[in-house]
């Protein structure tokens, strides 16, 4: 099944769901309806409903309709289970082991909270300073802890163990979340590059500045691989030509907008035409006798 199809199939899915299901809670009587929903608060709430809206069991269920247990069985791991903390109000946890719940059997570590933001673009919009709802990927860590990486799988900065391959379905069944909670955006903020590499597919900065910034360090360096250029801009190994500095990582939020006006302007024309603009300010070299010391430290450390 291509990924366009598996999407579709998703969204079928998440429309024929129903709240009552989502919230089916065996051990209290507390089921809650539509009209209900617009009363829940995350922050006053708390309790065991995550986010403010799933039970247990009704998250158990999602997963099973979606497939996700199916998924993770045919990568070979036969008894997942599953772990939701809402003991702090403001960020839920879901976590994922496989057979035992210990650091060596993780698989999945997911923290997601709520949180408004305010628009202010750079250039003439109706948006400016009104506030919107997002859901934030807090954390995210997806990782096979059985395998090892390889000159086929680098490591990557950031990872213990190499990845699960699921981000994209993780990703998409976030933005259900969202609209199944009437949320405005689905939010995240990279640690590193080559997150914010796979996030861009259909992600965007809020500020268009920090896109125009990106867009110029990607097309920079188009013919280095994913892994190595990451690891260089960790390791300083980037310049920065406005300044001779190296490059710090510039840690800003990213966005799938999903308020139609909000996705209006952000792939709209104005946003569009700074970016391209403002990108061809920014320039960007490789420090090469400092990049040649990290790639032999990778290859020593990956005994490659």
């Amino acid at each position: 099944m291509t990924t366009k199809k598996l999407f579709n199939k998703y969204w079928w899915i998440a429309k024929r769901l129903q709240t009552q299901q989502l919230q089916k809670d065996s051990s209290s009587d507390m089921n809650f309806s539509d009209e209900d929903l617009f009363n829940l608060d995350l922050g006053k709430r708390g309790g065991n409903y995550f986010l403010g809206y799933y039970s247990e069991e009704g998250i158990n269920l999602a997963l099973r309709k979606y497939g996700v247990f199916k998924r993770l069985n045919r990568k070979g791991f036969k008894n997942v289970l599953v772990t939701i903390d809402t003991s702090d109000v403001y960020k839920h946890r879901i976590v994922f082991h496989n057979e035992k719940k210990n650091p060596e059997n993780l698989l999945i570590d997911l923290v997601l909270r709520k949180q408004f933001f305010e628009v202010s673009f750079p250039f003439e919009n109706d948006l400016s300073e009104k506030s919107y709802h997002s859901l934030v990927i807090d954390w995210l860590c997806m990782q096979n802890p059985y395998r090892s990486f390889s000159k086929e799988r680098p490591k990557l900065p950031g990872q213990n163990y190499p990845g699960l391959g699921m981000s994209e379905v993780v990703v998409e069944l976030l933005m259900i979340i969202c609209w199944r909670l009437n949320l405005s955006a689905l939010m995240n903020i990279p640690e590193h590059y080559h997150n914010a590499l796979f996030y861009s597919r259909i992600f965007y900065y809020l500020d268009p500045e920090i896109q125009a910034k990106f867009l110029a360090l990607k097309d920079s360096f188009t013919e280095i691989p994913l892994h190595q250029i990451s690891w260089a801009i960790d390791e300083g190994c980037v310049i920065d030509e406005s300044n001779g500095e190296p490059l710090k990582w510039f840690v800003s939020q990213q966005i799938v907008p999903l308020d139609k006006d909000l996705k209006k302007t952000i792939m709209g024309k104005e946003y569009k035409d700074f970016v391209a603009d403002r990108k061809r300010w920014y320039h960007f070299k490789m420090d090469k006798n400092k990049f040649e010391s990290m790639l032999k430290k990778l290859d020593k450390e990956n005994n490659l």
